[in-house]
């Protein structure tokens, strides 16, 4: 199956002031962090909100310092460790039975280093692998975060009326002229009774005009404990008897020791 790169500019810009899905990190007099969202103008507005509050809602993540979570098959997945306050990133991607490589990069400035069982990459073939590594940063997070991501900049917002139903709000994103695929779109089907998200559907820029868009269930749900609040995450995506796993998600408050500097495999 084909994976589609996200295309959107909040996740690129990163900062302790650009959080996914929030315009801004402002503290409260108590010293908990405070989300400033846009008016819900719209129908796709306010069905947007009730996803996002349903996967958490703004402060609980605005408040998330660490993420860590697994993405692919049940075998050999790519396993990442992100730092959602400086940006500094962690990713290692299998490379055959007993190969793994381990890029240490930022994903603000995008530079880094990349090693292969433990030795550093090398000019070009660096430079080549710290860009796959980045694109898994955005295909992959995309996966786990798209529930929370409905408000970053860039991204257009539609309500399809003619899809929806009793039981499903059906929302269709396009983006600006952001991030890696900007002519992506996708439709998200919401379950009313819930606000958790029930399946998406995905035209890729790179897909033919004819391509026509299969939903893909999420499911898997689980709720995680941060330090405001929960957050819940859907950790398995199945589609024609395979799944695809984003899963053994962690949100610690702490980085462990070498996780940015480690070029041997510890996630």
């Amino acid at each position: 199956m084909t994976f589609p790169e996200f295309a959107t500019l909040c996740l690129i810009i990163l900062s302790s002031a650009a959080l996914v899905g929030c315009s801004e990190r402002p503290t409260d007099t108590d010293g908990s962090p405070s989300v400033e969202m846009p008016p819900l103008q719209t129908k796709a507005d306010s069905v947007a909100m009730t996803v996002f509050e349903a996967h958490g809602g703004p402060e609980a993540w605005a408040a998330l310092p660490y993420l860590r979570f697994n993405f692919g098959g049940a075998d050999n997945p790519v396993r990442h460790f992100w730092d959602r306050t400086t940006g500094d990133y962690r990713v290692e991607m299998p490379a055959g039975e007993d190969s793994v490589f381990v890029a240490l990069f930022n994903v603000n400035t995008r530079e880094g280093d990349v090693y292969l069982d433990g030795e550093e990459l090398e000019g070009e073939e660096e430079s080549e692998w710290l860009d796959t590594a980045y694109r898994r940063f955005i295909n992959d997070t995309y996966w786990l975060l798209m529930p929370v991501k409905l408000f970053d900049a860039g991204v257009n917002r539609t309500y399809v009326a003619d899809s929806s139903n009793a039981e499903r709000d059906v929302l269709h994103l396009s983006f600006g002229e952001v991030g890696l695929t900007p002519g992506d779109q996708y439709w998200v089907y919401v379950e009313k009774e819930t606000g958790l998200i029930d399946a998406w559907a995905y035209h890729l820029q790179g897909h033919p005009d004819d391509h026509v868009p299969q939903p893909i269930n999420w499911s898997g749900y689980t709720t995680l404990d941060t330090p405001n609040g929960e957050i819940v995450v859907s950790e398995e995506k199945p589609r024609n008897g395979s799944v695809l796993y984003t899963n053994n998600v962690e949100v610690p408050t702490e980085a462990p020791d070498g996780i940015f500097t480690n070029p041997q495999p510890m996630l």
